[in-house]
């Protein structure tokens, strides 16, 4: 008899760790604000973030690469179960981690940009691009400067709006300090060569999620590795690893 349920325990807990297995990966949307070859060491961090959180937890993770401003659309309709770089303001029926990313966004000209800039307002005077999505991130006041601009447009691919403005398509450019210099030096340019103006706020990035109970268990855990100070080595690591490909 002993034997018999001794028998029976191993087949449940063999059945348990194959539906485990079986279960449906958790769906993930990352911001795809390049061509994937061309993904910058902000999106592979977020990547092995994601992964490791959620492998810690026991889920597996497909991710899926949308434009930003998809992938807020995306979890209102249940097409993914969480996503990257979630700011603004909240939206209804969906729930949200602390911030895991801070972006400094600046406003860049070329170095013989004639006027200085003192406020978001001053920025309506010309023709603008920006990372997608800014409009939101970025707060209302910019978004209504942008509407009376001499003309304004959000462009997915960072290396298209760096080439927008070294060609003169464009007057101002808003992106991350970071970004920027990093593609800048890649296209062989020269910080001299632009100046910049500090207009914004630090941006913070939250994970947004369709389901509570998975925010929770992934905040609670990634709130841990901020304290121990893991969220900050794997950014520096994957950071690393880019320039020594480069």
């Amino acid at each position: 008899m002993h034997a018999f349920f001794a028998l029976l325990l191993i087949l449940c807990c063999s059945f348990a760790s194959v539906a485990s297995q079986s279960k449906a990966p958790l769906l993930v949307g990352l911001s795809q604000n390049s061509v994937p070859q061309k993904q910058g060491n902000t999106i592979q961090f977020e990547t092995e973030l994601f992964r490791q959180l959620l492998a810690e937890l026991g889920y597996q993770a497909e991710f899926i690469a949308a434009p930003h401003a998809r992938l807020t659309r995306m979890l209102q309709n249940k097409q993914l179960d969480m996503a990257a770089r979630q700011g603004g303001e909240p939206v209804a029926g969906l729930f949200y981690s602390q911030p895991y990313l801070e972006f400094h966004n600046l406003v860049f000209a070329l170095s013989d940009f004639p006027d200085q800039l003192h406020s978001l307002q001053d920025m309506s005077r010309y023709s603008v691009a920006s990372f997608q999505n800014a409009s939101k991130i970025l707060g209302s006041e910019f978004a209504q400067a942008m509407k009376t601009a001499v003309s304004f447009r959000e462009v997915v691919d960072h290396d298209q709006a760096i080439e927008m403005l070294q060609q003169r398509r464009i007057e101002l450019l808003v992106l991350d300090k970071i970004t920027f210099y990093r593609r800048w030096a890649e296209k062989g340019f020269k910080p001299h060569q632009v100046r910049s103006f500090d207009l914004f706020p630090k941006a913070k990035h939250h994970i947004g999620f369709t389901d509570a109970k998975l925010q929770r268990q992934v905040s609670q855990l990634l709130q841990q590795w901020q304290d121990s100070g893991r969220v900050a080595e794997l950014q520096q690591q994957t950071r690393q690893q880019n320039q020594s490909l480069n």
